[in-house]
């Protein structure tokens, strides 16, 4: 049921190293894309991959992980992601970046990444330029967002949030937890 896998598929930030993901995997996640609906159907969207652990190695410095932790910042030591995804767009299909087909592939590719029972994390906050030299991306296209992948090392659960603060935190035992809005705060009146 979609509402479970939806329920399940968390950002993770910390993972399994032991677990590696194959490029054949990655393929498969990339693949998914080809399904989803695009703006004027212009398919701008361009993805390139890592898996082998030195070159996430050079991508892990580039990235900004979890905003709202005022320290201790996953992913810790070891727990690194084994594999990632990197969204693109090309310049020359289109000269902005179509924002929403940046995000209906980015949560097909995590959905798919969760129904393999691998856990995911997109990030926007990255250095584009040196990503897009450690891609060796040429200067059509275009870096803007990254998901990292592993199976997941870490409990997250999901609450409602209180007062509408909707900051993730974690307790004394490095349970995450993730307030989300009730259905009463996301509902408009009816007509």
């Amino acid at each position: 049921m979609l509402k479970d896998l939806l329920k399940k598929t968390r950002t993770f930030r910390n993972f399994d190293r032991t677990k590696k993901i194959d490029r054949e995997t990655l393929l498969e996640l990339i693949a998914l894309c080809r399904y989803t609906p695009s703006s004027a159907n212009k398919q701008p969207l361009k993805f390139a991959f890592a898996y082998k652990q030195e070159d996430c190695a050079k991508i892990l410095p580039l990235l900004a992980w979890a905003g709202y932790l005022p320290e201790n910042k996953p992913p810790y030591k070891g727990n690194e992601p084994t594999a990632y995804i990197l969204v693109c767009y090309d310049t020359d299909i289109s000269k902005n970046a179509p924002e929403i087909d940046i995000g209906i592939c980015s949560q097909a590719i995590v959905l798919g990444a969760m129904e393999k029972g691998i856990g995911a994390c997109m990030i926007g906050s990255m250095d584009k330029g040196k990503m897009s030299e450690v891609f060796s991306l040429p200067a059509n296209i275009i870096p803007r967002l990254i998901i990292a992948l592993g199976a997941p090392n870490e409990k997250v659960v999901l609450t409602d949030a209180e007062n509408g603060d909707i900051k993730y935190y974690r307790d004394a035992d490095d349970t995450h937890f993730v307030p989300k809005r009730t259905l009463g705060e996301i509902l408009l009146p009816e007509i």
